[in-house]
């Protein structure tokens, strides 16, 4: 779907599946710790110091690994051909703005 210049897309759920299912499959290819930090965070939205709590880490150190696992995905994120594409990063060789 087109928008003009200034309106917003919207974008149905079935425009949307593929792109779920991309952002899936790369939380998939990480780690379970990432995995589980990820979730917490962003499912659970728990906060970092009860992260730190879950791990059994100083809040400082959940911190540092929410940081991580962050990279990580995007990362693999950047290398997905579907996100790839929706990201408009096909023809570019360089993806270091991601």
């Amino acid at each position: 779907m087109m928008a003009g210049i200034g309106e917003a897309t919207i974008e149905s759920v079935q425009e949307l599946q593929p792109l779920r299912e991309a952002i899936a499959s790369c939380i998939e290819q990480l780690g379970e710790q990432d995995q589980f930090i990820i979730d917490a965070l962003n499912s659970e939205m728990i906060s970092l110091q009860e992260l730190g709590e879950r791990l059994g880490v100083t809040k400082t150190h959940a911190w540092r690994l929410r940081n991580v696992a962050y990279e990580r995905l995007q990362l693999i994120l950047s290398q997905h051909p579907i996100i790839r594409e929706r990201l408009g990063f096909d023809d570019e060789t360089d993806n270091s703005g991601f």
